[in-house]
Parts: structure tokens; C-alpha cells; sequence
């Protein structure tokens, strides 16, 4: 199964703002989700517009299936990144980070989503970072679910 990585516009506006990388790099604390089997997110130009947790979670997109289901599982919760880096090589930015794991923990998940949870204290104000679409379902039981990012990074865009 091979993963699509989608970036919400809104971070990357954001994020490039006078603040810029430097301050995603020193203080942001980024948060992963699990969306559960079942749910079917389609991204589109609406899609695009998402800004919070709560619009990614209620909506899943124009043609999609109603709400999506955070994963629930035992031993499911939502995991702080690590080894967060952000870097820029002439308009490319990158975001990279350690692999994200979810120890004893029984999931079957389809997405993965990534938040900034620096400041806000809901997800109707929580920002989205992106997505991965995993391009099929990830189970386990009882055991350790392991998200490793893709060598080049967990999510890449350009700037104009």
C-alpha cells in the first residue's frame, strides 16, 4: 500500500509568515490522529480549505462519507512528534520527524493526520499541519502500530 501525503494550504501560509520555520522548529508541538476503518476522506478543492482538527473530522470532503472516525481502539490516543524538523531548500520546504508509535495498542486506521497543538486548546482551533492516506487499512491487535515517515519526509511543498 503506498501512502499520499496531502498539506493544508493554511499551514503553509502560515508557516511562511514573517514567524516562519524557525519558530515550527523551536517550539510547535505537532500532535498525530488516527482516522478509523471505515471512513473515506476525498481530497478536493473544499478539502483544501480545511483549517482545524474539527473541519477535517466533521467533513470528508465533497462526494465523501459524512464525519470521519478517530480511531478508538485500546491503547489508541493521539501521539506528540518528535524530532520535529522543518527545513527549506530554495522554494521546497520539508517536514520531517521520528517515526510515531502507539505501544499495546489495538487499531485498524486508513489516515493519519497531523495538528499543531502549540497554543489552542480544542480542535476547532487546533491547526492542521497534513494527512497521510495510507492507501488501505493498518491494523493491529495488541501490539505496537508504527508510523515511519517517508525517507524524504513526512510532508513536502513548494512555495511560489
Amino acid at each position: 500500500m503506498a501512502a499520499a501525503a496531502h498539506v493544508f494550504p493554511a499551514f503553509t501560509q502560515l508557516e511562511s509568515t514573517a514567524a516562519g520555520f524557525t519558530s515550527l522548529n523551536a517550539s510547535t508541538k505537532l500532535v498525530a490522529g488516527l482516522v478509523h476503518v471505515g471512513s473515506t476522506f476525498n481530497w478536493v478543492a473544499a478539502t483544501e480549505a480545511y483549517v482545524t482538527v474539527a473541519d477535517f473530522l466533521a467533513n470528508a470532503g465533497s462526494g465523501g462519507g459524512g464525519a470521519l472516525t478517530e480511531e478508538s481502539g485500546a491503547g489508541y490516543s493521539r501521539q506528540v512528534l518528535t524530532s520535529v524538523t522543518c527545513t527549506t531548500s530554495g522554494l521546497v520546504t520539508t517536514l520531517t520527524c521520528a517515526p510515531i508509535v502507539w505501544t499495546t495498542s489495538t487499531i485498524s486506521a486508513v489516515y493519519l493526520f497531523i495538528y499543531d497543538k502549540t497554543t489552542d486548546t480544542s480542535d476547532s482551533t487546533r491547526k492542521l499541519v497534513c494527512y497521510q492516506d495510507f492507501g488501505g487499512t493498518f491494523t493491529d491487535t495488541a501490539g505496537t502500530f508504527t508510523f515511519t515517515p517517508n525517507a524524504s519526509g513526512l510532508v513536502t511543498w513548494t512555495s511560489s
